[in-house]
């Protein structure tokens, strides 16, 4: 079995091959030939959370019938520098074509819902589709910089749409990045755009990450400011349900662009959120925790107690991620990040200087000074930072009190 999947694989990406020959018969397609974008439900991974898109092409070529999907949602997990890559910003997808029956099956093992849009482009908008995918798929323009806003599976099937709709070739716009404003202007697809006006980014993708409360937890803290900015109308089309909803309503040539969504899978993945393990709750009683060993401790002459460590460990070390993802990385959506007001690397140099009583006593104050500022005006902040900060913060407040009040006591 695995011999002949191997034997259809080799055989595909032969014709895929042969299929890009300048003047090979194999270039066109024929009249029956149909495109539609095929939009897939959140997985429980982190990676698959928000959904997929990939484009579907079927036709009969040579006498055979093809069924194939363009998919740009492909990465390679096993290289050794994945995880360091991705963390830098500098993580490469690629567009990849695979057989249907196989890019199907997985999405059936693993209970994820399927929907199917049939593009109602004519012959000449087909053909053209096919040779922007035929030009993509083969190296060095299969690869593309991710980019989870702006350049992911969703947006690039949107431009692709865009692209081939034109009333003007677009090959010369090549495959790498490419500006909405540049493709806006070549563009004959009248979105209707039916998502809600005002919504930001990290709301947008808020009501995916609310399954998995602390993976919400961390990417808030990693993601900055710029991700409070409002989406533009076409912006929202990085999430592929919102993609999904956009092509249902959208017009060409006087036309509905799409068929309305067909269900091929039916959706069985549920998720599941236990409040208790939630992050809140476990910070929660973290601070009650923090607080009592604070309260019965008041007096003690001990520059640092070992709750009071922990917690500056934790925190300082969070504050050297957000400054590394800040400041040494090719994200633009983790710069200007507010969380710095509380994970600060201050809280690491309190540490390492806790025999100094003028050093704690002046980083003490100034954090002190720091965090009360961000729990008064928490809610006006111009980032959204997590709820659950909130407890840590009260934990700090609560430590760089007694850290002031001890150095004061000793001195006086």
């Amino acid at each position: 079995m695995k011999r002949l999947q191997l034997l259809k694989l080799v055989f595909f990406v032969l014709w895929m091959g042969a299929c890009s020959l300048p003047g090979n018969c194999f270039t066109r397609l024929t009249p029956s030939a149909k495109f539609s974008v095929l939009t897939c439900s959140p997985g429980p991974d982190l990676y698959s959370l928000f959904g997929h898109s990939a484009f579907r092409l079927q036709d009969t070529l040579g006498g055979k019938p093809l069924d194939v999907v363009f998919n740009y949602g492909v990465f390679d997990a096993f290289d050794d520098g994945f995880y360091v890559k991705f963390a830098r910003g500098k993580l490469d997808y690629r567009l990849q074509a695979e057989y249907y029956e196989y890019f199907i099956e997985s999405y059936a093992q693993e209970g994820r819902g399927v929907w199917e849009q049939e593009l109602n482009f004519n012959p000449m908008q087909k053909q053209r589709l096919f040779d922007l995918l035929q030009s993509n798929v083969q190296e060095p323009n299969c690869v593309y910089r991710y980019d989870f806003f702006f350049d992911n599976c969703s947006s690039r099937i949107r431009d692709m749409i865009i692209r081939a709709a034109a009333d003007a070739p677009t090959e010369g716009m090549g495959f790498r990045y490419i500006s909405l404003d540049t493709l806006l202007s070549v563009n004959k697809v009248g979105f209707n755009h039916p998502c809600k006006h005002g919504t930001t980014y990290r709301e947008a993708i808020q009501k995916y990450l609310d399954f998995q409360p602390w993976s919400d937890f961390g990417i808030d803290i990693a993601l900055g400011q710029p991700c409070d900015r409002i989406i533009g109308d076409y912006g929202f089309m990085f999430l592929p349900d919102s993609l999904m909803r956009e092509l249902e309503l959208a017009e060409l040539d006087g036309h509905l662009l799409c068929s309305n969504p067909t269900e091929i899978l039916p959706n069985k993945t549920k998720f599941v959120v236990h409040c208790i393990t939630a992050p809140l709750s476990l910070l929660l009683i973290w601070l009650v925790i923090h607080a009592s060993i604070s309260y019965r401790y008041r007096r003690s002459e001990r520059k640092l107690l070992a709750h009071e460590g922990i917690l500056l460990s934790i925190t300082g070390l969070i504050s050297l991620l957000v400054i590394f993802l800040w400041f040494m990385t090719d994200h633009t959506t983790t710069q200007n990040n507010w969380n710095l007001l509380w994970a600060s690397p201050l809280n690491l140099l309190l540490l390492f200087f806790a025999r100094k009583r003028q050093t704690v006593r002046i980083f003490s104050l100034v954090q002190l000074a720091a965090c009360s500022c961000m729990l008064i005006a928490f809610p006006w902040l111009p980032q959204s930072l997590h709820v659950a900060t909130l407890p840590i913060v009260l934990m700090l407040i609560i430590t760089y009190y007694r850290l002031h009040r001890n150095t004061r006591i000793i001195e006086h």
